[in-house]
């Protein structure tokens, strides 16, 4: 049980260093980092981003995201706007550039990692996905998987 262990850790950690460099490597982002493009991404899905959803939903302290989003904004990928509901919040949208950046540059998991997809037999993807969604069940604190449990430590909480 303990080699079975052992080796479900290395080699996640292997692949999770892999994609981390494919996508860090591979991906074209133009002048944003992954980071930013990702935070596109999340404000693009969301329909009145803020900059806690945003922080929370894409597991950044609401520091570092406030600083993403200041240097975008001056870069012209986003605009901020005061709430017309609410005054006291500032709701994060794309501006042209941003919606273009989202449209033009290949910064996507399926651009990074469609090779590797490719390289899977049609009866692999199909576990290998329904083993990742597996996964990443036991990886939410909130959406445990049967016979998963949840982490030891608790994960920092969303603003």
């Amino acid at each position: 049980m303990a080699v079975a262990k052992e080796r479900f850790s290395a080699l996640l950690s292997e692949v999770a260093r892999e994609v981390t460099r494919r996508r860090s490597s591979e991906a074209c982002c133009g002048d944003l980092t992954l980071e930013q493009f990702e935070t596109l991404r999340a404000i693009a899905a969301s329909a009145q981003a803020t900059i806690g959803s945003l922080s929370g939903g894409l597991s950044v302290d609401l520091s570092t995201m406030s600083r993403n989003v200041s240097v975008m904004e001056r870069n012209g990928y986003l605009r901020r706007a005061r709430s017309a509901a609410d005054g006291r919040v500032v709701l994060v949208g794309l501006t042209a550039k941003g919606r273009n950046a989202l449209e033009t540059l290949r910064c996507g998991e399926r651009d990074v990692l469609g090779d590797v997809f490719e390289r899977l037999s049609p009866d692999e993807r199909s576990e290998v996905v329904q083993a990742l969604e597996a996964l990443r069940g036991c990886l939410r604190q909130d959406a445990p998987v049967a016979g998963c449990c949840r982490p030891s430590v608790p994960r920092r909480k969303s603003l």
